[in-house]
């Protein structure tokens, strides 16, 4: 009787832990942090350098979660690094098929706003003419 004890004790904590749902993206706890930008959005930097740690912590394993490389795009994006901003749209754009068009409308809006800050910094002043001055 206690050998049979024993091992339905062992079978049961067998089936438990292989029951035990495994995370299939590293999320590195996504939801909290998201949470607290919008309860505190004056803490925008924690928010972006958390997506960051997210992005990091999945591109070790691939395990990156749909839609994180979009958000840290677009945190970039907002932040008026248009450049960077690109990079992560069309890592989402490549891995997650389901956001392509989405992401192709960015990428776009991206590339238009980018060209629209070089045209504006190319732009040379011309001179002012040289009013005479009457005596």
């Amino acid at each position: 009787m206690k050998i049979m004890n024993a091992w339905m004790l062992i079978f049961s904590i067998l089936l438990i832990t292989g029951c035990a749902p495994s995370s299939r993206y590293v999320w590195e706890n996504y939801d909290q942090k998201l949470y607290d930008h919008y309860k505190n959005p004056a803490e925008a930097d924690l928010f972006a350098e958390g997506l960051k740690n997210t992005i990091e912590e999945g591109d070790k394993s691939g395990k990156v979660p749909p839609g994180i490389y979009a958000e840290y795009g677009f945190v970039l994006y907002e932040r008026g690094k248009i450049q960077e901003s690109l990079i992560y749209f069309q890592k989402e754009h490549d891995k997650w098929p389901e956001s392509r068009i989405l992401m192709s409308k960015m990428v776009a809006n991206a590339q238009k706003q980018s060209n629209k800050i070089e045209g504006a910094s190319s732009i040379k002043a011309l001179p002012m003419p040289e009013k005479e001055v009457s005596k």
